[in-house]
């Protein structure tokens, strides 16, 4: 099948190159560098006096690799043939004697889309609604097909390293500074590119224009503390290979004739793909695409139909879910104490989205569509039309009972999902006449970004409620997980236990910030004890309270916790860990109870501590039914609670690094510092039973 059409408009000597992969988003692979390298060459046969690059995708321009195809023969060799027979083709659309343009009409050009245009493109002209971006980073990789060469060419190193290292996706408008984008209407796109083209006749590209300046053009010294400043904030892991290379491609290339520095990168990227947490990053982009949006198995045809729902509780948690209803276009009724509370959310709302419209990623009727999917009320009775309320109120057994029954009082059939982080369904249906309406929808903060929805099924829970749960989260943009019932499920408690580890680790004598890094070297995207501050340690004090209360032989309370707690050193906005920004609060130390009875873990011992915390919990919520399968349970990990995304999950780091061997460190550090949730999970003595070592998933 041809993935490029050449189409030549004889009367204006303009050609359109209209990309048409196969599949749902445009992709390049072999077939698609071929058709490139045809129609280039038709054009300089036919002597166009421009080219226009074009989809015939309505949401895709052109999104990266096919990384199927790539998977097919993931060898060095074959990765370095690809990438450098790309950079060949354009390398030779870009020399040809004609302006190139391109169009983008609400459309994403990602990864190796995006290097085509920054490589090959004199302009672009662009619809509102279009997004860049390099993010190859995300599935560990980086971009080599001349991204960071090209892109610093026109915005600069500064945002060169920030777009490439952070993996960053960005609306059209953003580049329109640069003067490589005009934003445009999508009536006029085509005149205007077609105009251009016939007033930039016998252009030479930038990436070849000896006269080209780079913008905010830095001395050597500024470069290299540019650099040195990158290298410290992206390249702390070493388990993530792909930054490191991309670091180093990046700063060698400083010094690197143009065509020098772009091959430089392929000698730096083809090595990652034999790298075993490379193969972890793409596995997982597969399981997040393939996988996640069908995991959670409910019946379609028992749901109910939520065109509208409630939500109780206009706090924090309250409107964001109020946010990503309303902005998928369900009509939310938003109660509080009363009508006043809910109509001061609904304008903290709108308050928050106006930066997104005045930055250009939102368009302004999609703020005002969702605002006007959003009413307010105080009064309960206005539920009894509707199939579906969310309870997010704080985490009181008492009062979300109370809530229950006054609402179940007024419409018994309705599904009421309770937004709790902590209290099993069986608690808070306890005293009801209709448990099996009662289900879990654990949302994570800030709702709006974060993509875990964790559904809860309670004992009770009727197949109704949770099929209604996991659309309804679906219909929001969610990737739903289904849990069993339990004290804190299987996210909150997975995550409170690296909480708490990271302060035991404090009181076995080390640093508390060194900890924090050692956890960045780990992979985790936060430290424990940074976490404990930015997320509230009276929400983390409460959460192991209550953890410590039903599961006493799993979870005690460090002392340090508790004195922190007391004296009201919880964060929240104060100093906690930190001070401005990531200065070490030197006062935190105060709190801290050491406890001589525990020897002192040497770095990388403790490094292990934290992630088998999460690892033997993860399997302990197997061994109670809390986890199903290891896809959830991968999937969770990386969603919701910052598990490092280069291991894949927690099923994935035990398959990489063996059942026995993981059980073997898990024992000894159990048997060396006496920590109940070190306790080795019975799955782990399952698995050896069967002869199963590696291959979870």
């Amino acid at each position: 099948m041809e993935e490029l059409r050449y189409r030549l408009d004889r009367k204006k000597n303009i050609a359109v190159f209209e990309i048409d992969t196969s599949g749902p988003v445009n992709t390049i692979g072999e077939q698609f560098i071929a058709d490139l390298v045809k129609a280039t060459e038709k054009a300089n046969s036919d002597g166009v006096k421009g080219v226009v690059l074009a989809s015939a995708k309505a949401k895709s321009f052109l999104d990266g690799a096919n990384l199927m195809e790539i998977m097919k023969d993931p060898s060095q060799l074959n990765l370095k043939h690809v990438v450098l027979k790309l950079q060949e083709t354009l390398a030779n659309l870009a020399k040809s004697p004609f302006p190139v343009v391109a169009v983008l009409t609400g459309q994403t050009v990602l990864g190796g889309g995006f290097e085509t245009l920054l490589w090959t493109c004199d302009h672009i002209f662009s619809t509102t609604g279009s997004k860049m971006g390099l993010p190859e980073v995300n599935v560990g990789l980086f971009p080599a097909g001349g991204g960071p060469e090209t892109l610093r060419k026109i915005a600069g190193l500064k945002t060169a390293l920030d777009v490439v290292m952070g993996g960053k996706v960005l609306p059209a408008e953003f580049y329109s500074k640069s003067g490589l984008v005009t934003m445009v209407s999508k009536d006029e796109i085509l005149q205007e590119a077609e105009k251009w083209i016939e007033g930039h006749q016998g252009i030479i590209n930038r990436n070849y224009d000896p006269d080209w300046k780079e913008p905010d053009l830095l001395s050597n010294d500024e470069r290299q503390k540019l650099i040195k400043k990158a290298r410290a904030r992206y390249c702390i892991c070493p388990e993530k290979p792909y930054l490191k290379a991309a670091m180093d491609a990046i700063e060698e290339g400083l010094d690197l004739p143009f065509e020098e520095a772009v091959k430089n990168e392929v000698r730096h990227f083809a090595p990652l793909i034999t790298e075993p947490n490379v193969k972890n990053k793409i596995d997982l982009f597969f399981a997040m695409t393939g996988i996640a949006p069908k995991i959670a198995k409910v019946n379609p045809k028992k749901s109910l139909s939520t065109e509208e729902i409630a939500i109780i509780g206009a706090g924090l948690m309250g409107q964001g879910v109020a946010q990503v209803c309303a902005d998928k276009g369900m009509k939310v009724l938003l109660i509080d104490v009363d009508k006043a509370t809910a109509e001061a959310a609904i304008e903290k709302i709108g308050a928050g989205l106006e930066p997104l419209v005045k930055k250009g990623r939102w368009l302004p009727d999609r703020k005002e569509r969702l605002m006007n999917n959003l009413r307010a009320s105080g009064d309960y009775e206005k539920l009894k039309t509707i199939p579906l309320v969310i309870e997010a109120v704080f985490e009181d057994l008492d009062l979300k009972q109370k809530i229950l029954k006054q609402v179940q009082d007024v419409n018994p059939d309705i599904i009421f999902a309770s937004n709790t982080s902590t209290i099993p369904m069986e608690d808070i249906s306890a005293k009801s006449n209709r448990p099996e309406q009662v289900v879990g929808m654990h949302y994570f903060s800030p709702v709006p970004l974060m993509p875990l929805l964790e559904v809860i099924q309670g004992p009770k829970t009727s197949e109704a409620a949770l099929a209604t749960a996991v659309t309804s989260g679906r219909r929001q943009g969610k990737t739903c997980i289904v849990v069993g019932d339990g004290p804190a499920f299987y996210t909150s408690r997975t995550f409170g236990v690296f909480v708490m580890t990271g302060f035991y680790l404090a009181e076995m004598g080390l640093d508390p910030w060194e900890i924090d890094r050692l956890a960045l070297e780990a992979g985790f995207p936060q430290g424990p004890l940074h976490v404990y501050g930015t997320a509230g340690g009276n929400v983390v004090y409460h959460a192991g309270c209550f953890m410590s209360s039903r599961k006493p032989d799993l979870l005690t309370i460090p002392e340090s916790v508790g004195k922190m707690y007391e004296a009201g050193y919880v964060g929240a906005g104060k100093p906690c860990f930190y001070k401005n920004g990531m200065e070490p609060d030197k006062s935190a130390l105060e709190f801290i109870v050491r406890n001589s009875s525990l020897p002192t873990p040497d770095r990388d011992e403790a490094k292990e501590m934290l992630l088998l915390s999460m690892v033997n919990q993860a399997f302990l919520c197997l061994d109670e039914g809390v986890l199903r399968d290891y896809f959830s349970m991968d999937i969770g990990a990386i969603l919701g609670i910052g598990f490092p995304d280069c291991w894949h999950g927690p099923a994935r780091y035990v398959s990489q690094k063996g059942v026995k061997a993981t059980l073997g460190r898990i024992q000894a550090i159990y048997e060396k510092y006496n920590l109940a949730f070190f306790k080795p999970a019975r799955e782990f003595e399952k698995l050896i039973a069967c002869g199963v070592d590696r291959g979870l998933l």
